[in-house]
């Protein structure tokens, strides 16, 4: 019986220390995710509001509803707020989308932040052929994020993966 018991001990913290490393594997996928994911929605933006003219709430709108990731509601909070028009300005209702709606540890430099931000500047121009361009070369920079992010996560995901169940068995043998 108490063999049986610090079986299933060891096998707990062989347990706790794989899935640790399974999680920070998702969460740089995530990450890549996220960047790939915001490329397309600028995309989608892009043509919305240049080609089709759509209002900015209801271009935010359609974008969400193609996302799967924690964009979707940002965008969906940003459109609300838009379409409400509460008087503030577009940059301030992008940053409280972002900083209400994406969770922390999704963005990992400030980079990826300060470029999250400086996004609402595309959108804000009465220039549709400025607008156009500012929205391609925001898609461009998280084209690059996202590629750096996606060697990142095959690079260190495994990594992490192999080295969270080494340390779980090397724990399993420290306390056999």
């Amino acid at each position: 019986m108490r063999a049986m018991l610090k079986l299933c001990g060891l096998l707990c913290v062989f347990g706790a220390c794989s899935l640790a490393g399974i999680e920070m594997d998702h969460s740089l996928k995530r990450r890549w995710l996220f960047l790939l994911e915001m490329k397309d929605a600028l995309l989608l933006l892009e043509q919305e509001m240049t080609w089709y003219r759509t209002p900015l709430w209801e271009a935010l709108k359609s974008a969400a509803d193609v996302c799967k990731t924690p964009l979707r509601p940002m965008l969906l909070c940003c459109a609300g707020q838009v379409e409400a028009r509460g008087g503030q300005s577009f940059q301030e209702i992008w940053r409280e989308s972002i900083e209400k709606n994406l969770p922390k540890e999704l963005i990992w430099n400030t980079a990826e932040h300060q470029l999250l931000l400086e996004t609402a500047g595309a959108f804000t121009s009465t220039d549709i052929g400025l607008q156009k361009i500012c929205l391609q070369k925001f898609q461009q920079r998280f084209d690059k994020m996202s590629a750096l992010a996606y060697q990142e996560w095959q690079e260190k995901g495994t990594l992490w993966r192999r080295l969270s169940a080494a340390s779980g068995a090397a724990a399993v043998i420290i306390l056999l």
